[in-house]
């Protein structure tokens, strides 16, 4: 049997108008539309089926009655009528995240610089999140949540680059920097690792590194390069941390990219600060990573696969529905 939709129906006792509210707003977030008066309408999936059953047993448990129905079709409907009524709803709100996105855009002023930045990336970064959250609800997507997640993704990069810092970043050519040793202080965290997750995926595939004891420099004549060290060509510049040197100087601003830059800034600068969930995840992987490895050289290696895998998933949201 092919059932394709859950038709759910259920009665609250009037009396208990929290309860009533409660449920609305739960079978809400499911993503059900409303079908006719009184009946829901979802399509048929297992963690949908889960979610109704549960809600079955609480109407239950309130003196109300539901019951929930898996059908193949509806009589008097199309499923293409039905699926326009799913895109209906929920591009909605994708515009509505696209409204406030060209709202802080907006306000922005470029002679305001890094300051302004600071104060616009976080709610930038929220509608990011609700954006990401209603995907979960776009069961039949027509196209808002890869537009609002481009236009997301304008957004971040434009924010950037009011950053008066930006033109002292020089342009680097790849070609100069193969199969070089790249040195660090010893001890790397997240924006030396970061930064090296960069040179050996997007710079110099053959690169190796070498990490400096504090009394130790680079070898400069052998051609090491030197990186987050203190008059490094690539260093922090102004209130741009290496990792964004590295990005801008090399030109690798993917979409993936400059979100992973945006939590490694949040990590390295507002260390002790409330941080953003994804950099708050990102800074305890790390410091995991750091209590179970033996030497620089493994964490590095470790670290690594945490990029790649962030990398690939942040790609994934950017461009997953446009294949």
């Amino acid at each position: 049997m092919n059932d394709k939709w859950i038709l759910f129906s259920y009665s609250v006792p009037a009396a208990n108008a929290k309860a009533r509210m409660r449920i609305w707003r739960r079978i809400s977030a499911c993503g059900a539309v409303q079908l006719k008066t009184g009946l829901q309408i979802l399509p048929n999936r297992d963690d949908l089926l889960e979610s109704i059953t549960w809600l079955i047993g609480e109407v239950n448990t309130l003196g109300g009655e539901a019951i929930a129905m898996q059908c193949s079709r509806i009589e008097g409907i199309e499923d293409g009528q039905i699926e326009k009524l799913f895109q209906g709803q929920i591009d909605q709100e994708f515009l509505q995240i696209q409204a406030e996105v060209r709202e802080l855009l907006a306000a922005s002023n470029p002679a305001e610089g890094g300051d302004q930045v600071k104060e616009l990336l976080p709610p930038l970064r929220k509608l990011r999140k609700r954006c990401e959250s209603l995907q979960s609800r776009d069961f039949f997507p027509s196209g808002a949540a890869v537009k609002t997640l481009a236009l997301l993704d304008t957004a971040s990069e434009k924010l950037r680059r009011t950053d008066v810092v930006l033109p002292l970043v020089a342009s680097f050519d790849r070609a100069g920097y193969q199969g070089r040793i790249w040195v660090t202080r010893v001890h790397p965290y997240i924006d030396r690792l970061s930064s090296a997750w960069l040179i050996s995926r997007f710079i110099d595939a053959k690169a190796q590194f070498r990490f400096l004891e504090p009394e130790e420099k680079a070898d400069i004549e052998k051609g090491e390069i030197p990186f987050d060290i203190a008059g490094a060509e690539f260093s922090h510049q102004g209130e741009l941390i290496t990792f964004e040197v590295m990005a801008r100087g090399f030109g690798l601003l993917d979409p993936a990219i400059i979100r992973i830059s945006e939590l490694i800034k949040a990590i390295d600068i507002q260390e002790g600060a409330i941080l953003p969930d994804d950099a708050a995840l990102l800074k305890n992987l790390l410091d995991g990573l750091i209590a179970i490895s033996t030497s620089d050289h493994q964490l590095l290696e470790r670290a690594l696969l945490i990029f790649d895998a962030l990398h690939a998933g942040y790609s994934q949201k950017s461009i997953g529905e446009k294949k």
